[in-house]
C-alpha cells in the first residue's frame, strides 16, 4: 500500500515538473526572441553608425591630404628644409654613441 502511495506521489512529481519544464521552456523562448530582436537592433544602429563615422572619417582624411598636397605644390621649400631637420634629427639619435 505504502508503494503504491509514493508512485503516485512520484507519478503527480513527474507531471508536475513536465509542466513546468514546458512552462519554463516557453518563458526562455519568449525572452531570448525578445533579447534577440533587442540585439540585431542594436547591431543594426551601431553598424550604420560605424559605417557613416568611417565614411565622413574618410572624406575628412581626403580632404586635409588634397589641402597638404596643394600647400606642397604651391610652396615645397618649407616641407624639403622640414624633412631634411627631420632627417638630420633621427640620424643623429640613432648614430650617436650609447656609452
Amino acid at each position: 500500500m505504502e508503494d503504491k502511495r509514493i508512485a503516485e506521489a512520484l507519478e503527480l512529481l513527474n507531471a508536475a515538473a513536465k509542466d513546468k519544464k514546458t512552462e519554463l521552456e516557453q518563458m526562455i523562448s519568449h525572452k531570448f526572441g525578445d533579447f534577440k530582436s533587442l540585439v540585431e537592433g542594436v547591431a543594426d544602429k551601431v553598424k550604420h553608425q560605424t559605417s557613416d563615422t568611417y565614411h565622413h572619417s574618410k572624406e575628412k582624411i581626403e580632404d586635409a591630404i588634397s589641402d597638404v598636397d596643394k600647400s606642397v605644390h604651391k610652396n615645397p621649400w618649407p616641407y624639403i628644409g622640414g624633412a631634411a631637420a627631420v632627417a638630420l634629427l633621427f640620424g643623429y639619435l640613432l648614430g650617436r654613441s650609447r656609452k
